[in-house]
């Protein structure tokens, strides 16, 4: 195997790595989904790669603070890029937005939370 090879596949396993432990986070944070997208989540790693994630969340936080709460939770140790929704723009998003609908049919779900039976 090649140089060039050898540290893409070092750095693929990182980003795995680090995005299994990010996710755990955000399962502790109460959210209700994760989709890894981008070079990650397409299987074409490269030595620039960083983690791209879509997080459903249930909150009544702000954008900007709901971006600023995931960051200080998960202290990312790679690049990452995150998309925070609550789950009604999310499913706003996906009507409208061709970019959202391509992450959700091309993405993988790395969590989701299982539904609530009632009581």
């Amino acid at each position: 195997m090649s140089a060039v090879k050898d540290k893409i596949s070092l750095r693929r396993k990182l980003l795995l790595k680090e995005a299994e432990r990010i996710t755990q986070k955000l399962a502790g944070l109460g959210v209700q989904k994760v989709i890894l997208f981008g070079s990650l989540g397409k299987g074409r790693v490269h030595s620039g790669s960083d983690l791209d994630l879509l997080v459903v969340w249930d909150t009544e936080l702000r954008f900007m603070d709901r971006l600023d709460v995931i960051y200080r939770t998960v202290s990312p140790a790679v690049a990452l890029d995150l998309l925070v929704y609550t789950p009604e723009e999310f499913a706003e998003l996906v009507r409208t937005r061709p970019f959202i609908r391509q992450i959700v049919n091309e993405g993988k779900i790395l969590y989701e939370a299982r539904a609530r039976s009632g009581s």
